[in-house]
């Protein structure tokens, strides 16, 4: 008589459920896994976009609002009972308040196979020190962290983690999704979001929050209007500092180079890089950023901070430029380069799509991830089964 396998059970516990970086790359790697998973999800938050596009596609999803901390001790009640009646085979957790919680009720309710996603260089979004501590009190009830990027590896291991409890899993995109368009397609987008035909355009994608640096964007373009240099740019995201963005690009008198688009379908990013020259992305501090994958797997050439993974995606002077965060000086000069140069643009263009065919598919991604989670299934199942049996 055939026995049939059981699918390895795994919870992913997400501090948010806002379309972000961390949240699209978790939902592109349980939409493209095999039957041989059953993936379920756990926000920390209300009700998001990335929440809903999970429901419709058929994963359970689960709300646990932690919205403040009078709602600690409610939200861990109602999380150890979620945990305690599942029995997961696996929890995967991203983000500081995802790490603290799930650690400590996963144990209590029985789990052992317990990762972290490592998304930046800090366990969390904040940079600050505090966050390392807090994140250390409860490391060691996890098998460790799976990071999207060498560098947020080296910078824990720095800080006294220990480098046999990380593993390197790059991002991944599914690259036939963003190749470049015919010219006469282009024309046709850009006159579907009432954009000229004439203009060079230059792309950011990315939430409207300090991370991201985007002032030092704006001032980088007043530097380029200054040298008579003609562009139109697209801020693709929204975030809570829009508003002040917005009065930025008001008091440089950049009206009429920078338009705000704001949150966009993940459908609609293919589209909005083919009409996209140059994509720009002027972070403080990253993880692995996706977006820069997107551009480059839709041949944009790229300037970019070099902080967090992103040197380990953009090659300096072969696919793009990489210079300091915090420059705008050095943002707009290496901008200009790009704008003056077809040829230029074309070549690193060119140069940054076969970098993300070789090395960030999301066929790779997703076969990392699946022996990962198998290996730990085989690995750590037979020991903690020896515990229990001991």
């Amino acid at each position: 008589m055939n026995s049939v396998k059981a699918k390895i059970r795994i919870l992913h516990i997400l501090g948010s459920a806002r379309r972000g970086g961390t949240e699209i790359m978790t939902t592109r790697l349980v939409s493209h896994m095999s039957s041989a998973f059953q993936n379920e999800f756990c926000f920390l938050m209300k009700k998001g976009p990335i929440g809903e596009e999970l429901e419709h596609e058929g994963f359970k999803v689960y709300y646990l609002p932690l919205t403040n901390p009078w709602a600690i001790p409610t939200v861990a009640l109602r999380l150890y009972r979620l945990l305690r009646a599942n029995r997961y085979d696996i929890l995967h957790l991203y983000g500081l308040k995802a790490n603290s919680l799930g650690r400590i009720l996963g144990r209590l309710s029985g789990h052992r196979r317990i990762l972290g996603g490592l998304r930046n260089k800090y366990p969390s979004g904040i940079t600050k020190s505090w966050t390392l501590w807090l994140d250390r009190m409860t490391f060691g009830l996890s098998l460790g962290y799976v990071s999207n990027s060498q560098a947020a590896i080296d910078f824990l291991t720095a800080h006294g983690y220990d480098r046999r409890e990380f593993w390197l899993i790059h991002n991944g995109i599914d690259i036939a999704s963003f190749y470049m368009r015919f010219e006469a397609e282009k024309e046709e987008i850009k006159r579907e979001y009432d954009l000229p035909l004439d203009k060079l355009i230059i792309t950011c994608i990315a939430n409207l929050q300090l991370q991201k640096g985007h002032k030092y964007l704006i001032r980088a373009l007043r530097e380029l209007k200054n040298k008579a240099l003609d562009f139109l740019t697209l801020l693709v995201g929204d975030g809570p500092l829009r508003g002040e963005l917005e009065k930025l690009v008001r008091g440089l008198g950049l009206e009429e180079q920078v338009h705000f688009l704001g949150s966009r379908d993940r459908e609609e990013i293919p589209k909005i890089l083919a009409i996209t020259d140059i994509f720009v992305l002027p972070s403080l501090w990253e993880g692995l950023p996706t977006a820069v994958i997107e551009a480059m797997a839709a041949g944009c050439p790229v300037v970019a901070t070099a902080v967090g993974g992103t040197p380990e995606v953009v090659m300096d002077r072969e696919t793009g430029f990489l210079i300091n965060s915090r420059d705008p000086e050095a943002l707009a000069q290496k901008i200009a380069l790009l704008l003056k140069d077809s040829q230029l643009r074309q070549k690193m263009g060119e140069a940054g799509m076969r970098r993300i065919e070789e090395h960030f598919t999301l066929e790779k991604m997703v076969q990392n991830y699946e022996a990962l989670y198998k290996n730990l299934m085989d690995t750590w199942g037979k020991i903690w089964t020896e515990e229990i049996i001991l």
